[in-house]
């Protein structure tokens, strides 16, 4: 078995030697005498606990404490004080600045029990979080398959639109890492907002599930009667999406899902439907999938026209700039549309 990996910072020798000798049988060590010198060495060390001396020159225990946590690799090191005083009681500054605990030196047994113990608390937490974890991992891949299966029977029952699902969703990943790198709307565009508009993205659909066949499956173009039935989509998409919100506990990639189903044909100059939105009233999540949807609709092969080709696309997408799309959106797209040509499916 692995011996945990203990570093001692004490300037007396002395007692850092006495240290050393209690703990040496259980644990591997490392011995330093200064706060500097400890952090020089956790730059590239990390132990599994810390002993810290409270009192020592230059820079005392409670700095090194201070500076320690201020790193985020080394914030979960427990951090012990030991102190000269043999009647301690609670130091509520070291334990502020983030210490479990505070032990006298000169009582060996108290050390040995309470390194043994933080120790075996520390593993506990890591492996409950590891659980935690791995459960959390199940439950959102559990997620997404849901979201999948029903978006796939959407699409099952749209036959025009056979990989819609997956083309929009890959478009979409390569939008959205080009906006994240340009630094648009970052304020917004956060890790998890991205990993969730990514995540719920194959739902923006799903209100074509209460579309009547007759209409949904024709096989020719929709006249101008069975296109305004067909917009109730957008609408049905929503509710649908919000029923499922009202019924579990909050997900934030439901809410984000919700917005595209319902707003991804709305219009930057507000000639969108279902509510008519204009300009930043249009979520961001449904700005981006307007494009992406607009753009396979446009490439892709239908009973009632032709695919047409990436720079005839590209140039009716360019058109409504300003129109139908976000400008800032629709500037990074024509720099990258390229990637969009080349996407494997």
């Amino acid at each position: 078995m692995k011996l945990k990996h203990i570093v001692i910072v004490e300037d007396d020798v002395s007692n850092l030697k006495f240290l050393e000798k209690i703990l040496k049988p259980y644990y591997k060590l490392n011995l330093l005498i200064s706060g500097a010198q400890a952090l020089r060495f956790l730059e590239k060390n990390i132990p599994d606990l810390i002993l810290l001396d409270i009192n020592m020159p230059d820079m005392d225990g409670y700095e090194t404490l201070s500076r320690i946590k201020k790193d985020n690799k080394l914030d979960n090191i427990p951090v012990i004080l030991i102190s000269e005083l043999d009647n301690i009681n609670d130091d509520f500054r070291g334990f502020e600045l983030g210490a479990v605990d505070v032990v006298s030196k000169h009582i060996p047994q108290l050390i040995i029990n309470r390194v043994k113990l933080h120790l075996e608390i520390t593993e506990y937490k890591n492996d409950l979080e590891e659980k935690v974890r791995e459960k959390t991992e199940l439950i959102e891949h559990l997620q997404d398959v849901m979201m999948l299966a029903i978006a796939e029977l959407v699409e099952c029952r749209d036959e025009n639109t056979g990989g819609h699902i997956k083309h929009t969703a890959n478009y979409m990943k390569i939008l959205l890492d080009e906006i994240v790198k340009s630094g648009l709307y970052s304020d917004i565009l956060t890790s998890d907002y991205v990993r969730d508009i990514i995540r719920s993205a194959p739902l923006h659909d799903v209100g074509k599930i209460g579309i009547n066949d007759a209409t949904l499956l024709k096989a020719g173009r929709l006249d101008d009667a069975e296109f305004e039935y067909m917009k109730n989509h957008a609408e049905l998409g929503g509710q649908t999406i919000q029923r499922m919100i009202n019924e579990t506990n909050v997900e934030s990639f439901l809410y984000i899902a919700k917005d595209m189903a319902h707003y991804h044909h709305e219009k930057w100059d507000g000639s969108g439907y279902p509510r008519g939105l204009k300009g930043g009233e249009i979520p961001i999540s449904a700005r981006i999938m307007a494009i992406v949807d607009v753009y396979d609709a446009l490439t892709t092969k239908r009973p009632y026209k032709e695919a047409l080709s990436h720079e005839k696309a590209l140039e009716i997408i360019l058109e409504g700039k300003g129109k139908s799309f976000d400008p800032k959106i629709i500037e990074i797209f024509e720099k990258i549309h390229h990637k969009f040509k080349s996407a494997k499916f």
